[in-house]
Formats: structure tokens, C-alpha cells, sequence
């Protein structure tokens, strides 16, 4: 008996191996049992080797970077989905692997996406318009693997982890220098009381003009400040300007929008940490802790309570994700 399928040499192997044990297994002679042993341990290494490849020759495997990363068990690099971003990441390409080559791929859509192949690349161009769409690869044996393609702006969702806090500090050469005076900070945390707008589980959503130059100056974007329950707060623009941060200059996030009876306020927040200005951004990281600092030395609530030689900032500690498409 043989399996008609081209791929079905394990199954013919089983068949074998199964006619042999049942030849065996009313026969108990010392070297049957040898024997027996000897497929058991044959079937355990067949089984092993067929579950540890990451996948099929005839399966199509699309995959980040330059090259597949085959390991045991799944790739490590193969990819089930991806998105393209309006404004700085409007094109893309991604590796094709297995198969039987002679690739074509075609897009469900291609006013918002269209696809070719070159040099077993999958390349994705984006056309200006948001949506989602399907885009097929084939090989010239008629297997194929679709991928979901999202094309939207690309946003940046911080989410406050604790309650914001006020920090008195003193300028220092490296930056601010956390004052230990605890009558100081308690008058401090006592006259600021009104100002804090910011709770605990708060989320603000970045929309940057350009994903690829998020932190160079001049750049911004769009935000959305809103509770957890998506009750919007606030709704404005920001922009990178150098601002001073205890007598220094340094890149600053300012924050513009409209308050009560459509007055215009303004924030300036810093942020030091290095993943907001680098390209990698655009790819998949997990979540990082990040802090913002907006230094309220001059708030009328203050006057006659802090020193001349003191800084007070509003410290907001947050959870950032990935870059990643807003939503449709």
C-alpha cells in the first residue's frame, strides 16, 4: 500500500512501521524485542525530525529582515500580517522563502495597496489611502499564502502608569538633582494640588506627521488625551522645540490645545529616552517605561513657597508599545 500524495512519506513510513510491530507482537523472542526497540527509537528521532523543521518545503513562508532565521520549532522571523503608515512608511518589503518558486503576488485592493515581486521579495506600496487588503502570494505550483495588509496613520499610545507626582529639585551639572528637604515638598505637593491634571491609567495617543522623524526638531503631530473609558480630555497638536529644563536647553514635546471657553493652553514636556528618536521605532519592540517631565518652577501656585535656588517638575511616568496603525 502507498499513499498517493506527494507529500506523504511519513505516513508511509508509519504504515510500514506498524505492519512490522504487528508482525512482532505475538512474538516475544529476545531478538524481536530488539527489534522492537530498535523501530520504537526509529519512529520517536522520524517524529522528532518532522516536528522540528519551522515549516513545509512547499509552504510559502513570508518572513522579516534579509533572511529566514530557521531554528527548531516555529522560525523565528516569519510574519502572519503588517501594516503600512500614511505619512513616513508608506512602502514595504518582505522575504519570501519555500515554495516552488516563479512567485506572483496580487493585492484585493490596489487602490489603497499594490504588491509585485522582485528577487523573492515581496514589495508593498501604499497609495494614499487608508483600509485593509489581502495580498496573495503564489508560487508557479498554485501554493499560495495570503497576508493581511492594515494601511492607516501610525500612532504612539503612552499610558500613565501612577499617580503624576511634583518633584522638587535643584539644578545640578548633569540635569536635576532631587532635593531631600521633606517640610519642602510636603508645602509643594500642598500648593500644587489644584494644577494636576493628569490621573493614573490616563492614556495620550501621538498621531507624528512623519514616523521616521519623530524627535527632530520642528516635527510633530496630533494628540488625543483621554481616561481609560476613552472619555477625550483633550484633543490638539504638538511639536519639538528646544525649551530650557534647569538652565539647560534640551528637546521638548510642546503641547498645544484648546481649554475651557476655547482658550488656548500649552504643555512642555521633556522625555530623555532614547527610543523616541531612533528609526526602529518602527519596528515591533515590547512595552518600555518612559518619563515625562514638565518643569512648573513658575506656576503662580508657588509664589512665596519655593526657593529661589529650587526646581519643581511634574513627574509622569508612563508604559509605551510599538509604534502601531490607528485604528480604522
Amino acid at each position: 500500500m502507498f499513499f498517493p500524495d506527494k507529500d506523504s512519506l511519513f505516513l508511509q513510513i508509519l504504515y510500514i512501521f506498524a505492519k512490522q510491530w504487528h508482525m512482532l507482537r505475538f512474538n516475544h523472542t529476545t531478538e524481536n524485542m530488539k527489534t522492537k526497540t530498535l523501530l520504537g527509537f526509529f519512529l520517536l528521532s522520524l517524529m522528532t525530525f518532522c516536528i522540528s523543521a519551522c515549516q513545509d518545503d512547499a509552504e510559502i513562508i513570508l518572513f522579516s529582515g534579509s533572511e529566514l532565521i530557521e531554528e527548531t520549532g516555529p522560525c523565528t522571523n516569519t510574519i502572519s500580517s503588517t501594516f503600512l503608515y500614511l505619512i513616513g512608511w508608506g512602502a514595504g518589503n518582505i522575504g519570501i522563502a519555500n515554495g516552488k518558486g516563479g512567485y506572483s503576488a496580487q493585492s484585493s485592493d490596489e487602490t489603497i495597496v499594490t504588491a509585485t515581486v522582485n528577487d523573492n521579495r515581496l514589495w508593498l506600496s501604499s497609495h494614499g489611502k487608508k483600509g485593509k487588503v489581502t495580498v496573495t502570494v503564489s508560487d508557479k505550483d498554485g501554493n499560495y499564502v495570503t497576508l493581511p495588509v492594515t494601511v492607516s496613520y501610525g500612532v504612539l499610545t503612552f499610558t500613565c502608569l501612577d499617580q503624576p507626582e511634583f518633584q522638587v529639585s535643584r539644578p545640578s551639572e548633569d540635569m536635576l538633582l532631587l532635593d531631600a528637604e521633606e517640610d519642602l515638598q510636603k508645602k509643594v505637593n500642598a500648593a500644587m494640588a489644584f494644577y494636576s491634571f493628569i490621573n493614573k491609567g490616563d492614556i495620550c495617543v501621538l498621531r507624528p506627521d512623519d514616523v521616521y522623524r519623530l524627535s527632530e526638531e520642528g516635527e510633530g503631530g496630533k494628540f488625543t488625551y483621554k481616561t481609560q473609558d476613552e472619555q477625550i480630555l483633550a484633543e490638539g497638536t504638538y511639536r519639538i522645540e528646544w525649551a530650557s529644563l534647569a538652565g539647560k536647553q534640551k528637546k521638548a514635546f510642546v503641547f498645544t490645545y484648546k481649554g475651557e471657553n476655547d482658550v488656548e493652553k500649552q504643555h512642555t514636556f521633556f522625555n530623555f529616552s532614547p527610543y523616541l528618536g531612533t528609526q526602529s521605532l518602527t519596528r515591533e519592540r515590547g512595552p518600555i517605561t518612559t518619563a515625562w517631565l514638565e518643569d512648573v518652577s513658575d506656576s503662580p501656585y508657588l509664589e512665596d513657597v519655593l526657593p529661589a535656588d529650587r526646581t519643581v517638575v511634574y513627574w509622569v511616568d508612563t508604559m509605551i508599545f510599538s509604534l502601531s496603525a490607528e485604528d480604522l
